[in-house]
């Protein structure tokens, strides 16, 4: 009877689906949209609502409970969001709201330093770039906005893994082993913690052409006024143009910066 229900269903839906797309995966979102209109869901409930088969649906919460996106009530076993939903909602949301703040003072130091200036975040071992204003030099790095690389050897994810504490950056990195985007970021988690060691000392951070070649940059952490990390503020230019005099100046001019704009995050 339930395969009879499924059948039907995903032959109803997949007439009123665009071309390309998923059933599956469009079926997943389909129920987690369901939490815009309800604080809980039940299996009945989606069943009835989505037009499948009540086997079809446990198979679905299953899974999205295994990764932390709904969680199912104690007493009412209904679901509710998960953690992970709850997180990416989140971020999504304080970042909106960080980068429309820092878009100003991402300029100004663009201004200052004629660079390109890069606002990112960490995500478990991965810096995302929410921001970039790129440098008005023929001969400049890129924007970054949208991208992910290698916290360890970003300046921004260095100066994020800074304010971590020596548990949370082993939760982190469990294997002393660390991959590495060029053979000049750091190898293992030793050599991680000592560079960290040196980024918590100089109030910035460094990357000499570790995640890309010919890319170097320095990077300042913001807070809130809580003290709590938001985000990093990185300057990057070519590396054929950075040496310890632009490191030193481009430090300054970051951590001043980042300084500013942490007064106005509440």
């Amino acid at each position: 009877m339930d395969r009879k229900v499924e059948t039907n269903s995903d032959e109803t839906n997949s007439s009123s689906r665009p071309a390309g797309l998923i059933g599956a995966v469009d079926n997943v979102l389909r129920l987690l949209r369901m939490f815009e209109a309800h604080e809980m869901i039940r299996v009945n409930q989606v069943a009835r609502d989505m037009g499948l088969s009540r086997s079809t649906v446990h198979r679905m919460l299953a899974t999205l409970s295994h990764h932390g996106f709904v969680a199912q009530d104690e007493f009412s076993r209904a679901y509710k969001p998960g953690p992970a939903l709850v997180d990416i909602g989140l971020a999504v949301v304080a970042n909106m709201d960080i980068r429309a703040i820092a878009h100003d003072a991402l300029q100004r130091l663009r201004d200052e330093t004629d660079e390109t200036i890069h606002l990112a975040t960490l995500r478990g071992t991965e810096v995302l770039y929410i921001d970039s204003v790129e440098s008005r030099q023929i001969v400049r790095t890129g924007n970054r906005t949208g991208l992910t690389l290698p916290a360890h050897a970003t300046a921004a994810g260095k100066a994020l893994l800074a304010e971590l504490s020596d548990e949370e950056l082993l939760a982190r990195y469990p294997s002393e082993d660390l991959q590495a985007p060029t053979s000049r970021a750091p190898q293992t988690r030793e050599e991680l913690h000592k560079q960290l060691s040196e980024v918590r000392r100089r109030g910035y951070a460094v990357n000499n052409a570790e995640s890309e070649s010919d890319v170097s940059a320095v990077a300042a952490v913001v807070r809130d006024k809580q003290g709590r990390p938001r985000a990093a503020i990185a300057t990057t230019g070519p590396a054929s143009r950075v040496d310890e005099a632009w490191i030193a100046t481009a430090a300054s001019a970051t951590v001043r910066i980042a300084r500013e704009l942490s007064e106005r995050l509440d």
